[in-house]
């Protein structure tokens, strides 16, 4: 595992702020505010990058507000709090196109990893090149976009920020996938493809998944239209010969 504390946390979305050019052109974000205890009024934080902090900074957006997929049956059975995903030793150094993880389940304390393997639930760690079926229409339907830009020209802002407003009014739960600070998450994106210099891990790809009181599941990816494939299958850095995806979308 090469992305730090890589997991899901499940969790109760209460309000969100959507950080401008205005407040921080550098590395903005959106900052979602969620609780994972129905008996506590604490909030963690999830930390939604909205622009790269490469050359190109714009972002590859996918979403599907009617989301279907194998893994929403196995997420519908966790609790609230961050659950730590890690590699069974079957598949630790195997090539996979969509493997199988162990599940960890914990109680989202204030620890190095919000973890006490309190469960243990069979599920897929996420991967936008190798989990099956996994992005809305596939690679190919991503949507290159901006940060912030004035209207009418889309940006990540309003394609992002009508999804949180829906959550939070209809009482859906989010399944957050990232990488755990302890008191909430961030590596919300794609985690596979960046320079070198950044952290890549195979099968380890952050993304917001909300499941709506009628059933109805919405899903959220992100990645950085700066970054490349094909990926190594172990370690998610990008081979030679790889290409941007905003290469390979031509936009």
């Amino acid at each position: 595992m090469t992305i730090h504390a890589y997991g899901v946390w499940v969790g109760l979305p209460t309000r969100y702020n959507a950080q401008t050019a205005r407040d921080n052109d550098r590395s903005p974000h959106i900052y979602l505010r969620f609780r994972d205890d129905n008996d506590s009024n604490k909030e963690r934080e999830a930390a939604i990058n909205v622009k790269s902090l490469d050359r190109d900074s714009r972002l590859v957006f996918w979403k599907d507000e009617n989301f279907s997929h194998s893994i929403t049956t196995e997420l519908e059975k966790l609790s609230l709090g961050f659950q730590l995903i890690t590699q069974t030793l079957s598949t630790r150094f195997s090539r996979f196109n969509n493997p199988r993880f162990r599940l960890l389940g914990g109680d989202g304390d204030d620890d190095d990893n919000g973890t006490d393997n309190s469960d243990t639930v069979a599920i897929d760690g996420l991967d936008f090149i190798r989990t099956k079926s996994l992005l809305p229409g596939g690679l190919a339907a991503g949507l290159v976009v901006p940060f912030d830009v004035p209207a009418p020209q889309d940006d990540i802002l309003r394609e992002v920020e009508p999804v949180l407003q829906s959550a939070i009014e209809q009482g859906a739960t989010t399944y957050i996938f990232g990488s755990s600070f302890g008191s909430g998450i961030h590596d919300i994106h794609m985690n596979q493809g960046s320079n070198p210099k950044f952290e890549n891990g195979a099968g380890e790809d952050g993304a917001l998944l909300i499941r709506y009181p009628s059933g109805t599941w919405t899903a959220v990816f992100i990645a950085f239209a700066s970054q490349r494939i094909p990926t190594d299958d172990t370690t998610g850095v990008p081979l030679q010969g790889s290409r941007s995806l905003a290469d390979i979308l031509g936009q």
